[in-house]
């Protein structure tokens, strides 16, 4: 069990760093994704979150298919990249009231209101990625590494 517990520990402090300095650069390409659709070519805020989403995802992606979670998926790339997608966009459905709150009831800028929203769901969809889409490899036990 104390085997188990600082394995996952040490998993952790490996590919989750690196999950977060993914992160932490997907947040800037996603700010930067939404300044451009809302203020350069004047979508609606809430239509710029979803749209500047799909941006960040790609990016994200690629940074913990390559990195990150390097040699973890056991599925095809493709089928990876379409449930990432999917768990990004499914979180608008979080994202979208957050940020609609944060700007209408808080009076903050939909900038702020969006970071808001991704900050409130950046520990889940870790564990989705972690467990479900990149999972770890497991030996059988006993089995050498």
């Amino acid at each position: 069990m104390s085997r188990a517990i600082g394995e996952g520990w040490n998993r952790f402090l490996g590919d989750g760093s690196r999950f977060l300095v993914v992160g932490a650069m997907g947040i800037g390409v996603n700010q930067f994704a939404f300044w451009t659709f809302a203020e350069i070519f004047h979508v609606h805020y809430l239509l710029a979150a979803a749209l500047a989403t799909q941006v960040s995802t790609t990016f994200n992606f690629l940074g913990i298919e390559y990195w990150a979670f390097t040699g973890r998926g056991r599925t095809g790339k493709i089928r990876r990249f379409v449930s990432y997608d999917a768990l990004n966009t499914a979180a608008l459905v979080v994202r979208v009231p957050v940020l609609w709150a944060t700007v209408t009831v808080l009076h903050a800028s939909s900038g702020v209101g969006n970071l808001v929203s991704i900050f409130v769901l950046l520990a889940f969809r870790y564990a989705v990625c972690d467990l479900l889409i990149w999972p770890v490899r497991r030996l059988p036990e006993g089995a050498a590494a």
